[in-house]
């Protein structure tokens, strides 16, 4: 009997701890074995395709060392954190939670936070945070991107709005959950618009260039605006008239609202070197470099897992001087005309 008991507390233990799925870039743990699975071959999947609608190619490769994804399932918000490590130009430690409804995590969640694997492996260093996360909301589900445009409108003319030469130098998370959802709608937002303006190439090498020479000459060489103000200047405009699409030359290519995991990757990309555009990324060594190790921390890391669980933000400050609330009442917009 004793044996029996001892035998059971172990199954139970087992069970605790999830089902197991791997994966050649991926170790998934999950309520269930069938969820797992899905995970991991969702992953591989937008681990592909993401890094060819960004770059234009696979990765080259297989990570040295895979990713553990740890998965929680339930009626809880959505959201999700990855850290890994950047040290003297390589990728590595891995690591990535996850949770939601198993449809939220499917379409939202893991390809968002798979953004951030092909970000870091692209670029090989922090990016600010507006970037890498603005970047990774595109891919998001419809209802989230409708999530961040009403955080938007709250935001705009109050003084929870970040100031753009701020927004476009953060590298770290701000302190309180009404200003990290700031963060992430006002990064959703300007990626958004640039990405409209232009491509996903474009949107790459804007920040390579920004990396390189500034802010102000990147977006004067990629954007064709003279300085920070004048790209603000015509952002707000476009927000307070509802973001509507851009008109665009025919076969200019606009960010996909609700891109499924099987779709095709046609936007092609460039990854930085030290001395101009860059060229593919190379693959992930499992080797520690000797240096100083730099800790990216995506999605919210040090903050609440779930972005959804911190609601929209009560805005309480006073409307700055000058500046008019973004009515969400279905109203129309004025027309916004670059």
């Amino acid at each position: 009997m004793d044996a029996l008991f001892r035998g059971l507390l172990v199954v139970g233990a087992l069970a605790s701890l999830g089902a197991g799925y791997r994966t050649p870039n991926f170790v998934v743990t999950a309520p269930t074995a069938e969820f797992a699975k899905q995970v991991g071959d969702a992953a591989e999947v937008y681990r592909k395709e993401l890094a060819i609608e960004w770059t234009g190619k696979p990765l080259p490769g297989n990570w040295s060392s895979p990713c553990p994804i740890n998965v929680k399932v339930g009626m809880m918000g959505a959201g999700g954190a990855t850290t890994f490590n950047f040290q003297s130009g390589e990728v590595y430690g891995w690591k990535m939670d996850i949770q939601g409804s198993e449809e939220r995590i499917l379409d939202s969640v893991l390809p968002h936070e798979i953004n951030h694997t092909i970000f870091a492996c692209y670029f090989r260093r922090p990016l600010p945070r507006w970037a890498d996360e603005g970047a990774a909301s595109l891919i998001e589900h419809g209802s989230e991107r409708m999530r961040l445009r009403k955080i938007h409108d709250q935001v705009m003319g109050t003084t929870r709005k970040i100031p753009l030469r701020t927004l476009l130098e953060m590298k770290n998370y701000p302190q309180g959950n009404q200003e990290v959802l700031a963060l992430y709608a006002e990064g959703h937002s300007l990626a958004d618009f640039l990405i409209q303006r232009s491509d996903k190439r474009t949107y790459l090498k804007f920040l390579h260039v920004a990396h390189e020479q500034g802010w102000d000459a990147a977006l004067k060489s990629t954007y064709n605006f003279n300085d920070i103000g004048a790209l603000e200047k015509v952002w707000d405009k476009w927000v307070m008239a509802g973001s509507p699409a851009l008109n665009l030359p025919e076969g200019t290519q606009v960010a996909a609202t609700d891109p499924q995991p099987n779709g095709e990757g046609t936007i092609r990309g460039q990854s930085p070197d030290s001395n101009g555009p860059p060229s593919a990324a190379a693959p992930q060594d499992s080797a520690r470099p000797n240096g100083d190790s730099a800790i990216a921390e995506s999605s919210g890391a040090r903050q609440p897992l779930s972005r959804a669980g911190l609601e929209l933000p009560v805005l309480t400050q006073p409307a700055r001087s000058g500046a008019a609330r973004v009515p969400h009442d279905g109203l129309p917009r004025p027309e916004f005309t670059p």
